[in-house]
């Protein structure tokens, strides 16, 4: 149980990494950072594995290099990569933009941006221009 914790340590340690140099960067570097994460993991996995296999066993313990790799690398390292699959997968479903209100109520609608309100105004502004001048050229029109 305890090296399924171990590698969940290593896996988050490799995620918080690749954002921290996303945000060092100028552009992101690193645009799946649940699969990246996985990279210090299997590293981590791969040298724990070569101790495991170059390193006689510890003595008065029953127990086979076999059974060490299945238990203390292979099913950790399993564990933890389906479980950056998952939330890679549940990641992609959410949509970008969200309701305001609670998606329950029957009253919901889209919240406007600030692009549309922007639109919005200065076409009316476009307008009152307009209007001016048709105004300014009927006044000089009459006099």
């Amino acid at each position: 149980m305890g090296a399924i914790f171990f590698y969940i340590v290593v896996y988050f340690i490799g995620y918080y990494a690749s954002n921290i140099l996303n945000m060092l960067t100028v552009r992101p570097f690193i645009t799946n950072r649940y699969m990246a994460a996985l990279l210090p993991v299997y590293g981590v996995a791969l040298t724990h594995a070569y101790v495991i296999v170059s390193s006689p066993p510890p003595q008065g313990t029953d127990v086979t290099v076999e059974y060490a790799l299945l238990v203390f690398i292979t099913l950790p390292v399993v564990v933890v990569t389906l479980g950056a699959a998952y939330f890679m997968w549940n990641s992609k479903s959410k949509p970008e933009n969200t309701v305001a209100s609670n998606p329950s109520d029957g009253d919901t609608a889209p919240v406007e941006t600030t692009d549309n309100l922007k639109a919005e105004s200065s076409s009316e502004n476009i307008e009152s221009a307009d209007e001016k001048s048709v105004n300014k050229s009927k006044d000089s029109k009459e006099t």
